[in-house]
């Protein structure tokens, strides 16, 4: 228009232009006629919502809508309505119902339709998707915003109340607002009319389409016809199963997306949690949710997998209860998600009976495989399914058609929490089923853990730890189910593979947790030689873990207790990584000569039962007791014996950190760039793997190396990554070992006071883990710095836990010091425990 005019006078000449009266305005709008005769008379504004809902109620183009939504709010009134007139052009035809609320997210889909329906060989959408998902609302948008682009009209068939077939035809002509007439049949009459109406284009949203696809193909045969004798039509579809028709294109349908864990502070960008809240306020204008709540609300939307007619249901009780109260009682009850609003289909008023409703429609068989698929956790392969469930290929493919199972692009199913929730109650009311189900499951899952025990080892590592990871909830399952039924034979088969897993893909925490109920379990009850088994090997497995997070006593206490468990048995096979094991933590601690005798044992079990990993392992530790004697032309070729037999094997854990370890053989011997050729090797390893462990050792190392080939600055850089490369994953003696290598750094480059703090600190790791070879390391460096205090370096040289290396150094400078000063009378023998105590306790006199 030309002239300005009042926004309560445009918009009374918008209505008559589009022939509503204020009474058909206000019905489309969902307000009252008195709120539609105050905003034309000036006496109002309408609010943000009422503008919104009457831009779409009066057709207003969505490029002119931001325009309408200023002027409408006085925010560029009346200079906002210049460029759009009240006067209209007939819109295309449509009984398409404007629906009462604005539709939350969904641009992607809403363009990925239009984009199909773009293309001139798309003539046939199925928008496929569970009950509740959004399909009938999503149709119904997008009809709305595509008539442009339908000049013989948009229609809209609602179908969820037709029973059978032969009544298609009398609600499309509803639809199509004709009426019959005449002894013409009735479809007949409507392709007729529909043949001659239609010269330019118009789309059909035949609307819940499910139950009327079964038992007869009277309903598709309709559509094809339609399709074919009506050339200017295009059908979209909404229906819980696919039409399973030549030229069908789906278009399947997923949750509304979900906020990431991370970011509670920006809810209302991500369409699920921005569904429920206005939801929620539609109820309770007032609902505001507080920060104790967004955890909650996250919490909602993950559990109901963003299904929108989920998150109103839920949304409906924030009166009552606080989010976190929803969340736990959709995680106990699938009934509790249930409104009783009259103007929602009977089948919209609760989870169950949308779940209910596509229950009806499957045969006895899809009923018996969605039971059964109910044991499973986090999803399934296909030929699980059919192992354990009995449910083929084609039953699956079934179920997926009728939106109840989905299937990824990688061709993983997988089940809904809330239609699991649903399929489990009938696996409850039939205990034998139920047990017998996941006995199955156990079984199969882990047999399945048990058949990647090589491969963990090996050069297939990272791909059998891919694979765990992928069935983890499964396997997990599995192995609590087998606990739960003392199924140790079972059991048995898969111990070693978990503690495998656990340690190579790095969840050593998790995994000592998980071992703890079976060895409670067995404590009672190892009186045959299989549970004796289990409970020497999960010890065994524990150990390790305690090992590789750096509690050396507990580790220590454990494998004593299982090698105590396994030697009566006298299985090599169980005995060679518990004595190989056991036998590096004795270095560790200081007890070589156990230590010598352990692993020269473990490595007669290994070879005997050919288990080459330990082997090697039992070899390359040999070479590292040679490096404590200080021989270390025979550390070098053993510790390259055991990294050969693990390049054979492939093992990039194992590899990565034999690579690393070989620095501490190869810097004593000024081969420097061997050294750092090694650790560059094992860096990249660990990184590839992410081997946090490994990658800090590396750094560690690199550091070792630099320092003693005088490049201090670079050796600083690379202790310092160790460090925070270990973080708060590594504990004890890893950060002891660093931060000894870094005070003897600090003390070379002058930084005294430094030094000594890290020396203290790495001192009382030491003591905690009880690692004496660690503590007399530390205690040289502060003899050193503390101006060689003699008395420390006497017991320093005497200790049988010191290295070689280190006693020597000791008993050098005590001689030299001893040099240094006339005769004095001999003081008496000092111990460890008083040295320590002197060294650590603050203020006390040093000299």
């Amino acid at each position: 228009m030309n002239q300005e005019l009042p926004f309560g006078l445009w918009l009374k000449k918008r209505r008559k232009a589009l022939d509503l009266t204020q009474s058909a305005l206000a019905k489309r709008v969902g307000c009252s006629t008195a709120t539609i005769e105050k905003i034309e008379s000036e006496e109002r504004r309408p609010s943000l919502q009422i503008t919104e809902l009457l831009a779409r109620a009066l057709e207003i183009p969505s490029e002119q809508r931001a325009a309408f939504l200023r002027a409408a709010r006085h925010l560029d009134a009346p200079k906002g309505l210049t460029t759009i007139s009240p006067i209209v052009t007939p819109p295309p035809k449509t009984n398409v119902p404007l629906p009462s609320t604005p539709l939350v997210g969904r641009e992607a889909e809403l363009d990925g339709i239009r984009h199909l329906l773009a293309n001139a060989d798309c003539r046939l959408i199925t928008l496929i998707g569970p009950g509740g998902i959004g399909k009938t609302r999503l149709a119904i948008e997008f009809a709305l915003r595509q008539r442009e682009l339908f000049p013989d009209g948009v229609f809209f068939a609602p179908l969820a109340s037709i029973n059978a077939p032969e009544l298609i035809v009398p609600a499309l002509a509803d639809a199509f607002a004709f009426s019959f007439s005449g002894p013409v049949e009735p479809k007949e009459q409507l392709f007729e009319h529909l043949a001659r109406a239609q010269k330019n284009s118009a789309l059909l949203v035949l609307d819940n389409l499910e139950h009327l696809l079964a038992p007869s193909s009277a309903t598709t045969d309709l559509i094809v016809e339609l399709l074919r004798r009506c050339a200017h039509l295009k059908i979209l579809c909404t229906s819980r199963e696919r039409l399973n028709l030549y030229g069908e294109w789906l278009f399947d349908l997923h949750g509304l997306p979900l906020p990431p864990p991370d970011d509670a502070d920006n809810l209302e960008a991500h369409s699920a949690t921005a569904l429920f809240l206005q939801a929620a306020r539609r109820i309770h204008a007032d609902f505001v949710l507080s920060d104790a709540d967004k955890p909650a609300l996250l919490e909602i939307c993950r559990l109901l997998g963003g299904v929108p007619l989920a998150l109103e249901l839920a949304a409906a009780w924030v009166g009552m209860l606080s989010c976190r109260d929803i969340a736990r009682e959709i995680q106990i009850n699938i009934d509790f998600l249930a409104v009783t609003m009259r103007n929602l289909p009977e089948r919209h008023r609760s989870l169950r009976a949308s779940f209910d409703h596509s229950w009806r429609l499957l045969s006895d068989d899809e009923r018996a495989a969605l039971i059964g698929l109910s044991v499973f956790h986090g999803g399934w392969e296909r030929a699980a399914a059919e192992e354990i469930v009995g449910a083929p290929l084609p039953l699956l493919a079934s179920l997926v058609s009728k939106s109840l199972v989905h299937c990824a692009q990688s061709g993983r199913y997988d089940l809904h929490q809330m239609i699991q929730q649903y399929s489990l109650a009938p696996l409850q009311e039939s205990p034998a089923r139920a047990v017998q189900l996941r006995d199955a499951h156990s079984a199969y899952y882990l047999n399945f853990a048990a058949a990647r025990e090589g491969a963990l080892k090996s050069a297939g590592q990272q791909a059998a730890v891919q694979e765990i990871v992928g069935e983890l909830d499964n396997v997990r399952a599995a192995w609590a189910w087998a606990l739960e039924r003392e199924n140790f034979d079972a059991l048995n088969a898969a111990v070693r593979a978990f503690g495998y897993f656990f340690e190579t893909s790095g969840l050593l925490y998790e995994g000592i947790e998980h071992f703890e109920p079976l060895a409670r379990a067995l404590q009672t009850k190892h009186d045959t030689s299989t549970r004796q088994r289990v409970l020497g090997q999960a010890l065994s497995q524990q150990a390790l873990l305690c090992f590789r997070t750096g509690h050396f006593e507990r580790a220590h206490a454990l494998f004593e207790r299982a090698l105590e468990t396994l030697r009566p048995l006298q299985d090599q096979a169980m005995l060679a990584d518990a004595l190989v094991y056991l036998g590096t933590i004795a270095h560790l601690i200081g007890d070589v000569e156990r230590s010598e005798k352990l692993i020269a044992e473990g490595l007669a079990c290994a070879q005997a039962t050919h288990q080459e990993w330990f082997v090697a392992f039992a070899i390359y530790n040999q070479g590292y007791l040679a490096d404590l004697r200080g021989d270390y032309a025979r550390a070098r070729a053993k510790k390259l014996e055991g990294i050969s037999i693990w390049r054979k094997l492939g093992d990039p854990y194992a590899l990565a950190l034999s690579l690393n370890y070989l620095a501490l053989t190869l810097a004593p011997l000024n081969c420097f760039d061997e050294a750092r050729a090694a650790l560059q090797e094992g860096l990249d390893l660990a990184q590839r793997t992410r081997n946090r462990w490994g990658v800090g050792t590396a750094y560690r190392h690199l550091g070792l190396v630099e320092m003693r080939d005088g490049n201090l600055a670079q050796a600083g850089i690379f202790f310092q990554h160790a460090l925070e490369t270990f973080g708060d994953y590594v504990v004890g003696w890893d950060i002891a070992q660093t931060k000894i290598y870094l005070g003897e750094l600090n003390a070379r480059a002058g930084n005294l006071a430094n030094a000594e703090k890290l020396l203290l600190e790495s001192l009382r790791l030491a003591q905690e883990i009880h690692s004496a070879p660690l503590l007399l390391d530390a205690l040289l460096e502060l003899a050193i710095l503390k101006t060689r205090v003699e008395r420390w370096l006497t017991v320093i040289a005497a200790h049988p836990a010191a290295t070689r290396e280190t006693r020597t150094r000791a008993a050098q400078l005590r001689d030299e010091l001893a040099k240094g000063h006339a005769r004095r009378k001999k003081e008496r023998a000092w111990t460890l425990e008083e040295v320590l105590e002197e060294a650590l306790h603050a203020g006390t006199d040093m000299t």
